[in-house]
């Protein structure tokens, strides 16, 4: 069937070449609709649930709120771990899912769960709000915006409300405008206690009052002629003074207005945090892109809008885009191109050299445009853009793309040589490999389909590299056998000998080659088993050396990025924080390697809602320092740098770390930070266990800080009511429960809409008259006999340190221990682990290792196992082509192999053990047994000409010799780029290219001596015994 494929190829060869071409036509145009952006879309088996109730204490919050929701929820089909974090005024539970669970149906699910206990949590808590655990949907982009020429820094966030966010609003593809920072108007109803007494009016009673007036309500309908109109009652306030002319009834006259009892102003809210920029405060812009659209292009388009603002709005404000993602994507895809284009200018001089002719190399440089852009149809096709995965696995397969179109070249050109007519070679040449191209073509293609049945989000995220390999791989081998043959019947007939005086073609003599290597190989034969020995020797010595080598999740990457993590004692207000931030920016910004710094303080409900991990507490803030490009320290160098100079404070924790690459963080993986957790239903024993461990961590040389979770409390005042004297005055609790609220924090009404904006209304006594103990036990309450009476009467005012943090998992209480040390401190870790071990031996209190520690192992384990059901997968592959189990593992024997030049050579670079290096050898495990299947093609077939095997086996290295050096070389060739991470966005991939070009190179090496003595010993025994 094949072969008639070719001869109408070759017949029709017009026809044929306009298929390719509209082929690669539709492959262009299909380029141009892939989305750019840094991650694949994917589903992840995470949920967190948030729930607010303002105030009430961390163990108020675990009782009546967290508890409640924990137990409802764990129960729910494919949950499986529950954690819970308990603090003041919020409670998060999260939740992780079997992977392959239906996130859509278990948001659903749980929605349905949180309404069966809404009548059971407190009335004044938020709704539970299910946020689902997405970073492929964080910001793409952030804007920053200062301004000294609006003359009140307080305008500029309503000036960008008003003004600005519109014009990013209407970019195509922009799903969310987020603002972050500044200040936020609100509408001040300031109550006046002594009007309220005079005029008898209960101030609890008001934010209802407020928030039920200011609505319109639908009436009806009436009927005009022929239709029948819609009725509205308007009561919706429109301005300030609608507010202030609301009528309140009052005991003592018949009513009265808000105005006459409150003082009314349009101020700013009092802040819970606040951005800076470079030091000086800011407003943020996040933007949130919609899924499936063009990450690049719209970057590009932002771009074009903040030059527009900036010239339109010079006078009064200033934008600077501080955060973009396209940035990495474009800097990887431009990496791309560039390894491409050197992988191939390598290759084609690999194969001028060898092939000694202008014509074969340049056949099979057509191979690339005619592989890659049927490549992308596909991807079109099945949803899958480009991104950190996909690009990868393209890098990965452009080394490769020439390994069938080698092959088949060779056979073509072997068979020019016995063959007069040109059509019949081709055929001949083709047809001849036809076996040997499709066995080890698929035998790379199989290696990755293990990867779809890791479970974990490792093998959620490498899903699509293997996919893209895969879809580079197969239209490889469908070029090689269908498109080479064309080329080769149009280049061909003008192919002419090649004269010796030219410099690129004496380097490869082939005939010297070869006769080098028959005297070798002979020399091999003869002493097989010394030859053997030392190769077993080799391997193990290899395997010896792992242990020396560094383990770790993810490669190590130099992101230029430094997070600073502070946090001051709990109760701490935000001036306190706002000023030790100052001090640090300072010192900070005059440091050269610095060139920007973004400061987020404190923290709001919005930030919670669209990131659950975010800086929350006035007493928190996280600093991002971007490092110049034109440094001259790594990142690390920095971070110690620092860290020895500005970590320590009295009382107040700073935390340097340099930021994970964006894989790293979506992995979770920190590989210098260690996390145990202390297990007890006791909150005093897990915070007293926690010190003294912090304490003995701490003296451990190459340790840099350690974190509880729960370790410091916060004070607190609690006011306990006097029933029976409130009783007296008909005063319930959450009468004075208002009352107290209004004279502290203030309530919100309402909200008055403003030109499209809506302004909060906020209800407050007057300021000044609740500032202190004394004062709020001496505020008059009016009861509802009209009677005003002190709240001293009446309740009891008490301080008590309180538990700032309550953490769970399941169903216990837990204090997480989180440790930062020294990765390069040998045996650190093994110390740290010792010391635990023997802490919890002797105080008896159990403590495991946390979450984070675990998911290294059994990722490791997984992508273990991934390797192993490749290697049975390429056995079965080979065993049921070639009808011989024997054969099969000849053919694996070279395996073994790469461990005896990987494992050196990631020893001596100086890189670890990680996913990448792992992908690496998964890689290699279908691209080394090509040779082996090479040479099995020819042994059987010189040996059908010849009786004696030895001279079957040296003519058969002498036909794969070619093929071997040009597959193996432009293979080589083509990953360098990688393996020096040349281009920008390559790191990730630098040790996947250690282990696949020094694997190759051992493999190409050994192989050459290796499996032809095999086979010879293989085929010297079949006459006395049977192999089936």
């Amino acid at each position: 069937m094949i072969s008639d494929l070719i001869k109408l190829i070759l017949e029709r060869r017009i026809a044929s070449l306009m298929f390719y071409l509209g082929v690669c036509l539709f492959g262009l145009i299909a380029l141009k609709d892939i989305p750019l952006s840094l991650l694949p879309n994917i589903e992840f088996p995470q949920l967190t649930i948030i729930t607010s109730f303002p105030n009430a204490s961390a163990e108020e919050i675990e009782s009546i709120i967290t508890k409640p929701i924990s137990q409802i929820v764990g129960t729910i089909q494919g949950v499986e771990k529950v954690e819970s974090n308990s603090k003041e005024g919020n409670s998060f539970v999260y939740l992780r899912f079997k992977n392959g669970t239906d996130m859509g149906y278990a948001i659903l699910e749980i929605r349905e769960k949180l309404d069966l206990i809404r009548d059971v949590l407190p009335y004044e808590a938020s709704k539970p709000l299910v946020s689902k655990f997405d970073p492929t949907k964080k910001a793409f982009l952030e804007i920053v915006f200062n301004s000294e020429a609006l003359g009140d820094e307080k305008n500029l966030r309503g000036f960008i409300n008003e003004q600005i966010k519109l014009y990013f609003e209407r970019i195509d593809g922009i799903a969310l405008v987020e603002i972050r920072g500044g200040h936020e108007k609100e509408i001040f109803v300031e109550i006046d206690p002594k009007r309220l007494r005079a005029y008898k009016i209960q101030a609890n009673e008001l934010p209802q009052l407020i928030s039920s007036n200011n609505k319109n309500f639908p009436a009806g309908h009436l009927p005009f002629g022929n239709k029948d109109l819609p009725v509205r009652l308007l009561g919706e306030f429109k301005t300030k003074n609608h507010l202030e002319n609301l009528i309140i009834q009052s005991q003592e006259t018949s009513y009265t207005k808000l105005g006459d009892i409150s003082k009314i102003t349009e101020t700013y809210k009092t802040r819970s945090g606040f951005a800076k920029y470079n030091g000086k405060e800011a407003v943020i812009l996040s933007l949130y892109r919609e899924p499936g659209k063009n990450t690049v292009k719209i970057a590009e388009e932002v771009g074009l809008v903040v030059n527009q603002i900036n010239r339109t709005y010079s006078k009064e404000i200033k934008g600077v885009i501080s955060y973009d993602e396209s940035i990495f994507i474009k800097e990887s895809l431009n990496g791309l191109y560039l390894n491409l284009v050197i992988g191939a200018i390598l290759a084609y001089f690999a194969l001028l050299i060898i092939l000694k002719n202008f014509e074969s190399p340049s056949i099979l440089l057509f191979t690339i445009p005619v592989t890659l852009l049927p490549s992308f149809l596909v991807f079109r096709s099945l949803g899958i853009g480009f991104n950190m995965m996909s690009l990868g696995g393209l890098a990965l397969g452009i080394g490769m793309l020439f390994d069938s179109s080698n092959v088949v070249l060779s056979g073509i050109e072997r068979n020019l040589k016995t063959k007069s007519k040109l059509n019949d070679s081709i055929l001949a040449g083709t047809m001849e490999v036809l076996p040997s191209v499709f066995s080890a073509t698929t035998t790379t293609i199989i290696v990755f389909l293990p990867i779809g049945f890791i479970k974990s989000t490792l093998g959620i995220i490498f899903r699509e590299m293997a996919l893209s390999i895969i879809i580079t791989l197969t239209f490889s081998l469908m070029t090689a056998i269908l498109f080479i043959p064309l080329l080769a019947s149009y280049l061909y007939k003008y192919r002419k000998t090649v004269t010796s005086n030219i410099f690129i073609f004496k380097i490869y003599q082939e005939e010297k080659i070869i006769k080098i290597f028959h005297r070798f190989l002979s020399s091999l034969i003869k002493a097989k088993t010394l030859f053997l020995s030392t190769l077993l020797l080799l391997f193990f010595l290899s395997l010896m050396l792992i242990p020396w080598l560094t383990k770790e999740y993810m490669p190590s990457i130099d992101t230029g990025v430094i997070s600073i993590q502070i946090e001051l004692p709990p109760g701490s207000d935000l001036d306190s924080l706002s000023q030790f931030v100052a001090y640090l920016e300072t010192s900070l910004l005059q440091d050269r390697s610095i060139e920007s710094i973004l400061t987020t303080l404190g923290g709001s409900e919005e930030n919670l809602r669209l990131n659950p991990t975010a800086v929350a507490e006035s007493n928190e803030a996280e600093m991002i320092l971007q490092l110049r490009e034109s440094r001259n320290e790594t990142t690390k160098e920095v971070v110690e740098r620092f860290r020895n100079r500005l970590s320590k404070f009295e009382g107040v924790k700073v935390i340097f770390e340099a930021r994970e690459n964006v894989l790293g963080e979506l992995l979770s993986e920190k590989k210098s930070i260690l996390v145990f957790d202390i297990i007890s239903d006791e909150l005093a024993e897990l915070a007293e266990t926690g010190a003294l461990l912090k304490d003995k961590l701490l003296t451990l040389s190459g340790v840099f800080w350690v974190t509880l979770g729960s370790e410091t409390k916060a004070s607190e005042y609690q006011i306990n009511y006097d029933q029976s004297k409130m009783a007296r005055f008909g005063i319930s609790n959450s009468q004075v429960s208002t009352f107290v609220k209004l004279s502290l924090k203030g309530l919100h009404a309402s909200d008055l809409q403003v030109n499209g904006t809506s302004i909060a209304i906020r209800l407050g006594i007057q300021k000044g008259s609740s500032d202190s103990i004394e004062k709020i036990q001496n505020l008059q309450f009016v009861a509802p006999n009209g009677e005003s009476v002190y709240l001293g009467q009446f309740i009891n005012i008490s301080k008590r340190a309180v538990d700032t943090n309550i953490f769970r998992i399941a169903n216990q209480r837990v204090n997480h221990v989180r440790i930062g040390f020294d990765e390069e401190v040998d045996q650190l870790k093994k110390e740290i682990q010792t010391l635990i071990n023997r802490y919890a031996e002797k105080s008896e209190i159990k403590i495991r290792s946390g979450d984070e520690n675990e998911k290294l192992g059994d990722s490791f384990r997984e992508v273990l196992l991934s390797f192993l059901l490749a290697l049975f997968l390429i056995f079965m592959l080979l065993s049921g082509q070639f009808e011989s189990y024997l054969t099969s593992f000849v053919m694996l024997a070279t395996i073994p192999l790469i461990f005896i030049g990987t494992i050196p050579a990631l020893l001596i670079s100086g890189k670890s053990l990680n996913i990448s290096s792992f992908m690496g050898f998964i890689l290699l495990l279908g691209v080394v047994v090509d040779n082996a299947t090479l040479y099995f093609e020819y042994f059987h077939l010189f040996l059908k000409e010849s009786t004696d095997p030895e001279k079957a086996l040296l003519k058969a290295t002498s036909t794969v010799l070619k093929p071997i050096l040009m597959n193996n070389s432009t293979t080589i060739l083509g990953m360098l780029p990688i393996l020096f991470s040349i281009s920008k966005g390559s790191e990730f991939q630098a040790p996947l290219g250690i282990v696949v070009v020094f694997g190759l190179l051992t493999s190409v090496i050994l192989s050459l001596f290796v499996i032809p003595i095999l086979f010879l010993i293989i085929e010297k025994r079949k006459s006395s015994s049977f192999v089936p």
